[in-house]
This record gives C-alpha cells, sequence and structure tokens, in this order.
C-alpha cells in the first residue's frame, strides 16, 4: 500500500504535543509503477519500433508525414508520463499525538497545507458512493473537514479508515 506507519499503532507511546515527537507518524504518497530506468528503456524502444516503419519509406514524400505524425505521437507519450509524475509527486504526512493530530499535505507545486485538531474531537468518515469519488475519506475537527489519501485506490481507503480510527482510540486513551 501506498502508505505506512513509522512503527504500529499498537506499539505506540503517546506524549502530549508540548512533550516533543508525534506517537506515531502515517506517511502517504501515490504509487507510480513506472522508475526512471523504466521510462527510458520504454521511450527507447518505443522509438525504435517506430523507426522501423519509416525504412519503408525512404525516397518518398510520404516519409515526412509518417515521421512527423509518429515524433508526434512519442512526443504525447513522453508529455503524459512526464505530466503523470509531476501529478504523483504529492504526498502527505499525519502525526499523532495524545492530544493533537497534524495532517501536512505537500501538492506537487510544493505549496504546503496544514490541519490540525484534537484526536478525541476528529471525526473519521468514509463516504461510500455520494462523494466525489467511491469511499471518501475526510477528516472533520477545528470547524473544517479535509480529505486525507485522494490518491489512494477505493480498496485502500476503508482500511486506512479502520486504521486510522484505531490510532485515534490509542492516542485518546493514552491521556
Amino acid at each position: 500500500m501506498p502508505y505506512n506507519w513509522s512503527i504500529t499503532p499498537s506499539q505506540a507511546i503517546f506524549d502530549a504535543k508540548s512533550a516533543g515527537e508525534p506517537g506515531l507518524c502515517l506517511h502517504l504518497s501515490s504509487y507510480n509503477s513506472l522508475t526512471e530506468t523504466g521510462f527510458v528503456r520504454f521511450i527507447s524502444i518505443t522509438s525504435i519500433m517506430m523507426i522501423i516503419p519509416i525504412f519503408a519509406f525512404f525516397g518518398h514524400a510520404f516519409l515526412w508525414i509518417i515521421a512527423g505524425t509518429l515524433g508526434l505521437t512519442l512526443w504525447g507519450v513522453w508529455r503524459a508520463l512526464k505530466s503523470s509524475w509531476y501529478r504523483g509527486r504529492v504526498f502527505e504526512v499525519l502525526e499523532v499525538w495524545s492530544d493533537y493530530v497534524e495532517l501536512t499535505r505537500v501538492n506537487p507545486n510544493g505549496s504546503v497545507q496544514r490541519w490540525s485538531a484534537s484526536p478525541y474531537w476528529t471525526e473519521i468518515n468514509i463516504t461510500k458512493k455520494d462523494g466525489p469519488v467511491r469511499n471518501y475519506l475526510t477528516l472533520r475537527g477545528s470547524g473544517k473537514t479535509v480529505e486525507i489519501g485522494s490518491f489512494l485506490s477505493e480498496d485502500e481507503r476503508p482500511i486506512l479508515a479502520q486504521d486510522l480510527r484505531d490510532a485515534f482510540k490509542l492516542a485518546v486513551k493514552s491521556v
């Protein structure tokens, strides 16, 4: 899964925020199956495969139409993959203390958004069908509702919701 806890929630030692480090830290990031090496290989192999049909048109005016079309197609694939990587640079960090929860989201453009609340008063809501996407996961506290794990799959969000409920119960119990 594209999220992981710093330690398992049952092993966490929760202190107040004023005491220092969070008892539990959750890192969420989008999953990208194509590595940089894989990208280079894909573009290289695709380029070679696109050049092969061009040999049949050497000496014909039609060569430039085919070459231009294949070049434009390759550029489009390149651009789409780079754009996907750019959007995939988003990540979130949820830090949990016994008396405080802070969610930090770093967007692809580098801007940072923060939300904080008390774990005791934080509601974890999952909207099965009526939200913008299936299993829409939100945190509500301090008068504000924020989405968490927007880049997770619809199957991963309910699992994360239950993990968050368990972690918040443990944090509140430790007070």
